[in-house]
C-alpha cells in the first residue's frame, strides 16, 4: 500500500512539472522594461597561437532586456539565451564566475586567459553578479589571454 501511495504521489508530482524542450527554451525571448547593449568579443583568442577561432565577434551590440535590480550576469544570460549562444558558469551570488562563452573557456589561450567584462568603458572591481545594471548601460564581455593587459585592464596584483 505504501508503495502504491508513493508511486501515485510521484506521478502527481511529475505531471505538475513543466518541462521545456531546448527549442522552446531558446525561442522564449527575455523580457524586462529596461535595456542595455551587450557585446561579446574574443579577438585576442583569434590572434592567439594555435587558435582555431576564426570570428572574434560572438555577439555584436545586442539590445538586451532586463529588470530593475538585475546584474551584468542577468544581461549575459538573457543575451546568450536570446541568441542561442552557449555559456557556462560556476559559483553563485557575488562570487559567480563565467567559465566559458561560445565554447571558449578560461585557460584555452594560456594560463592567464579568461573572460572579463567592462561596463560603460570601465572594468568593475566586483563580480558580474554583483554589478547592478542601469538603463542604457553598455556591457562588453572580452576574452583576455594576458590577465587583462591585452584588453586594457592591466592586472595590478596585491
Amino acid at each position: 500500500m505504501k508503495k502504491l501511495i508513493l508511486f501515485l504521489s510521484l506521478i502527481l508530482l511529475l505531471s505538475s512539472c513543466s518541462v521545456k524542450s531546448v527549442d522552446d527554451y531558446y525561442n522564449e525571448k527575455s523580457s524586462g522594461k529596461l535595456t542595455a547593449v551587450i557585446s561579446v568579443n574574443c579577438k585576442t583568442a583569434v590572434k592567439y597561437k594555435n587558435s582555431k577561432r576564426k570570428n572574434a565577434d560572438i555577439l555584436n551590440s545586442y539590445k538586451v532586456n532586463f529588470n530593475k535590480g538585475d546584474t551584468v550576469f542577468t544581461a549575459l544570460k538573457n543575451a546568450c539565451k536570446d541568441n542561442k549562444i552557449q555559456f557556462e558558469y560556476t559559483g553563485s551570488g557575488d562570487s559567480l564566475y563565467i567559465e566559458g562563452i561560445d565554447y571558449l573557456y578560461e585557460f584555452d589561450c594560456g594560463e592567464h586567459s579568461g573572460w572579463e567584462y567592462r561596463v560603460n568603458g570601465k572594468f568593475p572591481s566586483v563580480g558580474c553578479n554583483a554589478y547592478k545594471l542601469n538603463n542604457g548601460d553598455k556591457i562588453e564581455w572580452l576574452y583576455t589571454c594576458d590577465l587583462g593587459a591585452d584588453i586594457g585592464n592591466r592586472y595590478k596584483g596585491e
